[in-house]
């Protein structure tokens, strides 16, 4: 791996993908990750991301959610999949336990609540 690469991901908290791969995460072929984009990296290894995908910039993917620790003593865990041929727009958040299908397009600022069927396109907050 290239040092300058990894030292600029360390000096901007960030982890490369290379390294969250060796954390356990799973990428198939043709991975674009774009600037900024956060990869759970306290859970990465319930992250799995099929072949051709790409990720705009700023896009978070949570498998973790402790805003639900305070109020139901419990914080939600689950599995984030994503299948081949999926594009995520800029900004958007994949909260945890979601299913993404293939061929599915996710447009920019959206929060995704919900697994999302195989060809399709979903927008919005």
């Amino acid at each position: 791996m290239n040092w300058i690469k990894k030292f600029v991901y360390r000096l901007r908290g960030e982890y490369t993908t290379e390294e969250l791969i060796e954390m356990g995460m799973t990428v198939g072929k043709n991975f674009k990750r774009l600037n900024g984009v956060i990869l759970d990296p306290s859970h990465c290894w319930l992250i799995e991301i099929g072949d051709n995908v790409t990720m705009a910039p700023r896009v978070h993917i949570l498998c973790h959610d402790a805003s639900t620790k305070q109020f139901l003593e419990y914080t939600k865990i689950g599995r984030v999949t994503i299948g081949n041929n999926v594009f995520i727009g800029a900004e958007s958040v994949v909260l945890p336990g979601i299913n993404i299908g293939n061929n599915v397009i996710i447009g920019a600022n959206s929060t995704v609540t919900h697994d999302v069927p195989d060809n399709s396109v979903v927008i919005g907050s």
